[in-house]
């Protein structure tokens, strides 16, 4: 199925995770927050199964000043 990071399109498992996905990236534990389908998704919800079309928002803290 085809999921979208950051407006690109991710081939992923029917199984995939939003954690696993995550990892599978690159992206770190900590330090970035996810929305998908434009809901803010809490970590404690990063388990839940993607669906096809599901559309994720990633965004990193940066830290400057």
């Amino acid at each position: 199925m085809i999921v979208s990071v950051n407006e690109k399109p991710i081939e992923v498992d029917e199984t995939t995770t939003v954690a696993g996905l995550l990892a599978s990236m690159g992206y770190p534990d900590r330090g970035i927050a996810v929305a998908v389908n434009q809901a803010v998704l809490p970590r404690s919800d990063w388990a839940t199964p993607l669906s096809d079309g599901a559309r994720l928002e990633v965004v990193t803290a940066v830290q400057g000043g």
